[in-house]
């Protein structure tokens, strides 16, 4: 691919796995606690993926697992590729069961749709220091829909957010709704401008786009949060979790409330077993949005 083409971009350049009908200090996850009186505000501008631009979005399917101890940790589902996984076999077999203790059991294994984008941090009074900076931004479905919106908007014209000079800044609110972050709130401005290096939109000429080049040069690299198939090391400890979910002494213990019935959200999560970076958000953000 040409190195240009991501100044090129069209409303079907970019994979947004759209439903087919029948790492830590790189990461950004703000929170509406880390935000004045609980709303965090933010505007964040999605940025192309230097490496690949078609990859500007990378999707995949997590899993939150739990040993006995309630020690934890995210794991890719091999779902995310249409493999077969150990862990959504089993959470369906519980989930099927006639068994309460079973569809009790099931809910610890829900897998969750996870996105990860580059982000260009144009405003956070939260944490001025990030100002103008790229880092990964990690979001759910409902950001996922605000972009799909862009891109296949009803009456409007259609819009692509990651394009430097003709996409959109995204206004970032997170507020607390059940104990959640909700992203309800969070827009894409109406108009349509040039991203902004140095406190200027940039121009589309060959300065404009060495401007562009010049910052995505050291940007993270998104590819590193891509799905990661599981090596025997992983298979073996997933193995050995899911052991924990079989048994019918945990289960029992489960429904009876002398064991956790879905993981505490009072630990932050262990490093992925999986994943190249540690992802210190409690386990709130990880319950929000599940899928089925």
């Amino acid at each position: 691919m040409a190195e240009f083409d991501i100044f090129n971009l069209g409303v079907d350049d970019i994979e947004t796995y759209k439903p087919k009908e029948s790492g830590g200090s790189d990461l950004y996850k703000p929170t509406a606690d880390q935000g004045k009186d609980g709303t965090y505000r933010a505007l964040v501008r999605f940025v192309p993926n230097p490496k690949n631009p078609s990859k500007s979005i990378i999707r995949k399917y997590v899993y939150w697992l739990e040993d006995s101890n309630g020690n934890g940790a995210y794991y890719d589902s091999p779902s995310t590729v249409g493999d077969s996984c150990p862990v959504q076999d089993l959470f369906f077999k519980l989930r099927n069961s006639e068994s309460a203790v079973d569809r009790k059991m099931s809910e610890q294994l829900k897998r969750r749709e996870v996105f990860y984008s580059l982000v260009q941090i144009v405003k956070d009074p939260n944490n001025t220091d990030l100002e103008g900076k790229v880092k990964v931004f990690k979001y759910g479905y409902k950001v996922k829909q605000k972009i799909d919106e862009e891109l296949n908007p009803q009456f409007d014209e259609p819009t692509q957010v990651f394009d430097v000079f003709d996409g959109k800044n995204f206004e970032l609110v997170i507020t607390k709704q059940g104990g959640y972050n909700s992203y309800d709130s969070s827009k894409f401005q109406g108009k349509k401008s040039a991203m902004t290096i140095g406190g200027k939109e940039v121009e589309n000429s060959d300065a404009g786009r060495k401007a562009v080049m010049d910052l995505l040069t050291d940007v993270p690299d998104l590819l590193s949060f891509d799905y990661k198939k599981w090596d025997d090391d992983v298979r073996a400890k997933i193995e050995s979790l899911l052991n924990h979910y079989r048994s019918p002494g945990s289960a029992k213990a489960v429904v009876t409330g002398s064991a956790p019935a879905a993981p505490r959200v009072e630990k932050a999560p262990a490093a992925a077993a999986n994943e190249s970076t540690t992802d210190t958000t409690d386990l709130n953000d990880f319950l929000e949005g599940l899928d089925l």
